[in-house]
């Protein structure tokens, strides 16, 4: 108690709460003799009587007089929005990478020193896009390997995620070797990357020599849709393709034939071609693309339309027998 207050000063508070708590329970018992509506009484009329809310917030009031924060009215954190850009900070040195050798055969490697082959690896300079439309801008990157007088260089997407370090894709969306096909470019568009390719074809192709580029030009947009823990590349001009790189075909007479075929060369896997007439014709065969079998990629394109109108699908040669 404090100092100069009476016992009698303290009660006066208690005993007028108890003559306005006894008033409203006589006039309520009359409002119910009455045949009235004693919720509609009781709303109308002011209440002395402190809320739940009073009583917490005068509970949280410490000796002091000094206020609490309740856990209820403590704002809650605001999520941090990605940087549309933080990729371009990421030196591709420190990532960790993926060899492609085809798709029976990847490794991870050690771009910043010589393997136990003395195999070296090199990485160029990078290009950024968004390949997936998530908002956050992508990497596509090279990475050379020398190995004596052997060279091959694999470009690779690598999409940003909204925490942690970016995942590398695979296959790569196009690659070069020596003795083999090259790579001109590879910039952003929107949507993805454009690569401009020149591909060696058998037998048109065979009279070049080792330094010669091939004689079969491509342009074609690449970019990439996940499905669930699978990153797929497609072809932007018709998703239904696959992105990666396709090979020459051969050049022969064929007639229409009813198409199944999909991104990936996996039998169980979703088509994007399902049961529609068109012209197909399986790849040559190329380092880039073994490995997948029994499934072969193929170009298909409309009818109506020629094959450089061609997109690539996965396909299962079972289905074609006969």
């Amino acid at each position: 108690m404090s100092p100069g207050v009476t016992v009698a000063q303290t009660l006066r508070p208690a005993r007028a709460l108890a003559g306005i708590t006894l008033s409203t329970a006589l006039l309520a018992a009359c409002s119910t003799t009455a045949g009235g509506d004693v919720g509609s009484d009781l709303e109308a009329a002011p209440s002395d009587t402190p809320t739940a809310a009073a009583q917490t917030e005068a509970a949280q009031t410490d000796a002091t007089g000094a206020e609490t924060t309740s856990a209820a009215t403590t704002p809650e954190p605001t999520p941090t929005t990605p940087d549309p850009q933080a990729i371009r900070q990421v030196d591709p040195a420190t990532l960790e990478w993926i060899w492609w050798q085809d798709f029976a055969a990847q490794e991870p490697v050690d771009v910043t020193a010589a393997d136990e082959f003395g195999r070296t690896y090199t990485i160029g300079d990078p290009a950024y896009s968004d390949a997936d439309g998530d908002g956050l801008e992508d990497m596509v990157v090279s990475l050379a390997q020398l190995d004596g007088n052997g060279y091959r260089e694999q470009w690779f997407l690598w999409l940003a995620e909204a925490e942690g370090a970016p995942t590398q894709v695979l296959p790569p969306v196009t690659g070069m070797a020596r003795c083999g096909d090259a790579v001109e470019s590879v910039e952003p568009t929107e949507g993805g990357f454009l690569v401009r390719e020149f591909l060696r074809e058998p037998i048109i192709d065979d009279h070049l020599d080792c330094a010669a580029t091939g004689t079969y030009e491509v342009t074609r947009r690449v970019g990439a849709v996940r499905d669930g823990d699978t990153t797929l590349l497609v072809d932007l001009a018709d998703p239904r393709g696959y992105g990666g790189l396709c090979p020459t075909h051969p050049r022969t007479e064929i007639a229409p034939v009813t198409v199944w075929g999909g991104l990936t060369p996996r039998i169980d896997a979703a088509l994007t071609i399902d049961g529609e007439e068109r012209f197909l014709i399986p790849t040559h065969g190329h380092t880039m693309t073994a490995g997948a079998e029994p499934m072969l990629l193929a170009s298909t394109w409309a009818v109506g339309e020629s094959f450089g109108d061609r997109i690539c699908v996965w396909i299962d040669p079972v289905r074609y027998e006969g």
